[in-house]
């Protein structure tokens, strides 16, 4: 999927909804590296499933992985940190932050999406960090928390401010 027009009223707002083609370097699963908790993850996936759990085993099992898909089910299967419902979505940000503070080329394409919406489009039924288009959830936006906090990065990272301490 590529860029296309939304109407907000009779604005019309160009999207980007989905993380795919020249868009993917805003997906997590891309190779980026991406400091996390004094360790650089290969991905931003990778940094977010070590940051589910405090057992370092899992953590040294979720780093040692290649695949981001794997750091992903290895997270999911991890005892969590307290609070991680709440905790989540700021540590998610403060991840992405980490992504593109540390690949400055990363954070230039990022800037060029200056005035477009991002949308963490998918059919794999995320409602929470993405927006669901499959015939199920078409007609349900989702959260798209993963779209609002790259907008977000992307905003200080122009304004040239810092980033929020993660809860």
């Amino acid at each position: 999927m590529t860029s296309r027009p939304w109407t907000l009223g009779h604005l019309p707002i160009p999207v980007i909804d989905a993380f795919v083609g020249e868009h993917e370097f805003l997906s997590n699963l891309w190779p980026a590296p991406t400091p996390y908790r004094g360790r650089v993850f290969s991905t931003s996936e990778h940094a977010y499933a070590a940051a589910k759990t405090d057992d370092h085993e899992v953590i040294g099992r979720i780093a040692a992985t290649d695949d981001a898909a794997k750091a992903r089910a290895i997270g999911r299967a991890a005892p969590l940190v307290a609070e991680w419902d709440r905790r989540k979505y700021a540590v998610m940000e403060s991840i992405v932050e980490a992504k593109f503070r540390h690949n400055p080329d990363l954070a230039a394409k990022l800037a060029a999406t200056r005035g477009l919406l991002l949308v963490e489009g998918n059919i794999w039924h995320d409602q929470t960090w993405g927006s669901c288009s499959c015939p199920r959830h078409r007609d349900t936006p989702g959260d798209n928390a993963l779209g609002v906090i790259l907008m977000a990065v992307r905003m200080r990272l122009a304004a040239g401010s810092q980033p929020p301490r993660a809860a």
